[in-house]
């Protein structure tokens, strides 16, 4: 395991990592116990073809086809492993998700925002599912409609949490929460094992031929699936196989331009990408944001310069909050990452 892994920023990426761990330690110990029983069967057959062939029951031709036959008895069973390495996935997907579906706390109400108002927070506090650390802690923020604020900090800081109680995903502990309709797009980019077109529609299943098409020329996307075969028929493999990084990216910005929700909460949009791909991208959603309210979890210059408004979090806490005409915003954006 990379420690690249085990301190990304990702909130799940701690608990990806374990549940990774345990498959590796399932695989490791199937493959042992599997040749264990091999080599066990293989010499007892040995063993017993041995004393056969030495109390003349049979001889040699019949004692090799019994060797065969040892080897040949394992295959049977082989396809028990790949069952096991299923049924510890879907055990540890279960242990996961049973907590949330079993959840006993009633999550806050979340209210309308006043006319004007984008979104409202008022003492959040919020912790993770399965933890009491919390990772927001007394958080106040009011974002205009419209505005575009970028949320800064270290890993850790809180940026991922806050797009996650935005989003309604994480029902805080204590304090209130006022939002619009918001849409999350995450740092992984979900990609189902299905066409381009049902990989789409989980953003609107209402979305016609015309409006996947446009939201792919928006995307930047479009003669790249009008080249494949099928087009919006075109299959892709388990998690996007098929995509490069930037193009999965882009399918994943275009599913994002089919929603009608007027909060759009990104968290690094254009990580992982090349400068010329993340430039273009951020050029296609400035365009297509306009009108909108746009939150924006990010380590990148490029990407906070989008914003009116920078906010920096430490240790789950806003610590300022700096308007694009003010000096600071500069001294804030120059102090991060450039690609």
């Amino acid at each position: 395991m990379s420690p690249a892994r085990r301190n990304s920023s990702w909130p799940g990426a701690n608990r990806l990592a374990e549940a990774d761990d345990a498959l590796n330690r399932l695989d490791t110990a199937l493959a042992a116990g599997f040749g264990s029983a091999g080599a066990l069967l293989l010499a007892g057959a040995l063993v017993a073809v041995a004393m056969l062939v030495q109390a003349g029951t049979f001889g040699a031709p019949v004692a090799a086809l019994g060797l065969l036959v040892a080897l040949a008895a394992m295959e049977p069973f082989a396809a028990l492993r790949r069952g096991a390495m299923e049924l510890g996935r879907t055990a540890l997907a279960a242990r996961r998700l049973t907590p949330r579906l079993n959840a006993t706390d009633e999550p806050l109400p979340r209210h309308a925002p006043q006319e004007g108002g984008a979104t409202r927070l008022v003492s959040v506090t919020a912790c993770h599912h399965g933890t009491e650390k919390p990772a927001l802690c007394d958080v106040s923020l009011d974002l205009r409609a419209g505005e575009k604020l970028a949320l800064v900090g270290a890993s850790g800081a809180g940026k991922s949490t806050l797009l996650a109680v935005l989003a309604g995903e994480i029902a805080p502990q204590a304090g209130t929460v006022e939002a619009t309709r918001a849409t999350l797009l995450t740092q992984r980019t979900e990609l189902f094992q299905d066409t381009v077109r049902e990989n789409l529609r989980l953003a609107n299943p209402a979305a016609d031929n015309a409006a996947l098409w446009d939201a792919l020329q928006d995307a930047g996307l479009a003669s790249t699936v009008a080249a494949m075969p099928g087009g919006l028929e075109a299959k892709l493999g388990e998690g996007g196989l098929g995509l490069s990084g930037g193009q999965s990216r882009r399918l994943a910005l275009a599913r994002l331009f089919l929603t009608d929700t007027p909060l759009w909460l990104l968290d690094e949009p254009t990580e992982g990408l090349d400068a010329a791909t993340a430039g273009d991208v951020l050029d296609r959603l400035g365009r297509k944001a306009r009108g909108r309210t746009l939150v924006i979890a990010t380590h990148t210059r490029r990407e906070a310069a989008l914003a009116d408004r920078i906010i920096v979090l430490d240790q789950g806490g806003i610590t300022q909050s700096v308007g694009n005409v003010d000096p600071g915003f500069l001294h804030i954006v120059n102090g991060l990452r450039e690609v």
